[in-house]
């Protein structure tokens, strides 16, 4: 029903056919105890998850708890909370929602979004509890563009459960869905999870975080973070490495070995690129997953790239292996560290991330860099406004050539514009100030303005629709 593009720029082939399954037999009803919340007061959003994968058959039994404790500085009438599971024609079954530990029935849930009724405002400073227990029946991802869901040999959870989104400006942020680019916007909370499997012999596990063995259930903590995202598939093997101190795990399908390995060592490199330009990596670990999707997806503490780009490695540099490894990469800075709406400002991520590829090459492979900017950039004669919302134009490649492609082009002229000593004290000063935060334009301008005193209107008025 519903599917999202993810990142890079070239075609894959077909999907196999989905495996004939038994009829879903009746779910258990496991006891799903619920990992320890944080006590208040609360600095942000607590996640509590016990998850029963049944990963054969393709279901997921979920109990959710939310502490919110209610940080805007006023009154709060409802919370809504988004549901992307609920896009798909029955995939999100909602079994019962409570409210402070009772049962609950004053709330709504359309398309994405469900609406909770509070029976009196929630006060600032206060904090609500929401527990949600509720069965997903995992879609086939047939035309591997569905970022959730399974295929013949993997199953992804992303934007998978419940999860309260920003409010700002008196209102809440929860954007239509679109047929590309992201519309989901994350605040910063913290995620326990208790996961547990139905199948005698379970898969692999790869996470955002780094679990523990507790009894016969994998425990992950995954704190002040955006997301908290999985895969799991009886293929995966495991390659690991370390930046600075920072755990890297790549998880790959056996017949992609060379690859996986390429993809880890550029991902290495790629950390302490990024770490050295803006500033420290923001998060304990950072895992990489081989998929059968198409292209690369970032989630928070992890980010996906597709097989086909590893069965198509050549043994170098000049490739998409490499090119959107460490654009995913980026996006732990440019997404997970400093937020931004993708939806209504999605050149704050992208650009910055497609740019972050030009400062990759430039530091560890310069003779590759005229290569980067025809193969990446200038391959696609792009066009269009850098401000462009992903509501804006018709199709994927408009969008892509605007707020990718036309971003690092008006980031490579603002950089000559300024010199590189500013460039780079400005991108420093914009990841520090807006670090934890979900950033603006205006934020982004401000960091700018801050470190520089070149003259830039010019640019302004030749990538910009609007006035930033």
């Amino acid at each position: 029903f519903f599917s999202t593009t993810p990142h890079g720029c070239v075609g894959s082939a077909p999907s196999p056919q989905p495996p004939t399954l038994a009829p879903l037999p009746a779910l258990p009803t496991p006891t799903l105890p619920i990992p320890t919340l944080a006590p208040a007061p609360l600095q942000r959003t607590q996640y509590a998850l016990s998850a029963h994968m049944d990963y054969a058959n393709h279901t997921v039994q979920v109990n959710e708890e939310i502490l919110y404790p209610n940080l805007t500085g006023e009154p709060l009438p409802d919370l809504l909370l988004a549901v992307n599971p609920n896009l798909w024609n029955g995939v999100f079954n909602l079994q019962n929602l409570r409210l402070n530990d009772q049962p609950w029935q004053n709330y709504s849930l359309q398309s994405h979004a469900l609406q909770v009724n509070l029976p009196t405002p929630l006060p600032p400073q206060q904090t609500v509890k929401i527990g949600i227990a509720y069965t997903l029946t995992l879609p086939y991802s047939a035309a591997k563009v569905e970022n959730f869901g399974y295929t013949y040999r993997q199953t992804n959870l992303i934007d998978w459960y419940p999860f309260i989104v920003p409010r700002q400006n008196g209102g809440w942020v929860l954007n239509p869905p679109h047929t590309y680019g992201e519309n989901l916007v994350y605040p910063l909370a913290d995620f326990r999870l208790r996961l547990t499997y139905a199948d005698a012999a379970p898969p692999v596990t790869a996470a955002a975080a780094l679990p523990r063995q507790e009894e016969n259930a994998l425990v992950y903590e995954h704190l002040n973070a955006r997301n908290l995202t999985l895969s799991a598939s009886p293929y995966f093997a495991l390659l690991q490495t370390e930046a600075g101190g920072i755990p890297i795990q790549q998880y790959y399908f056996a017949e992609d070995a060379a690859a996986a390995a390429h993809v880890l060592e550029m991902t290495r490199l790629a950390l302490l690129t990024y770490a050295n330009a803006y500033g420290a990596y923001p998060r304990p670990s950072l895992t990489i997953v081989e998929t059968d999707l198409s292209d690369g997806l970032e989630a928070d503490g992890l980010y996906f790239l597709a097989a086909d780009f590893y069965q198509a490695f050549d043994g170098t540099v000049r490739n998409n292996l490499t090119t959107i490894a460490v654009h995913e990469t980026a996006h732990q800075w440019w997404y997970g560290a400093v937020a931004n709406d993708q939806a209504r400002q999605p050149w704050l991520d992208e650009s910055l991330c497609t740019y972050s590829e030009r400062i990759f090459y430039e530091t560890n492979y310069p003779g590759a860099l005229s290569w980067w900017w025809n193969f990446r950039i200038y391959y696609h004669n792009p066009s269009g406004y850098v401000d462009w919302q992903i509501y804006d134009t018709e199709s994927f490649r408009p969008y892509v050539n605007a707020a990718y492609f036309q971003g690092a082009k008006f980031l490579e002229s603002l950089r000559t514009r300024t010199g590189d000593a500013a460039f780079f004290a400005f991108l420093q000063a914009y990841y520090a100030q807006n670090k934890g935060q979900i950033a603006t334009t205006q934020n982004f301008f401000s960091a700018l303005r801050q470190n520089t005193q070149a003259e830039y209107a010019d640019l302004l008025a030749t990538y910009f629709l609007g006035q930033p």
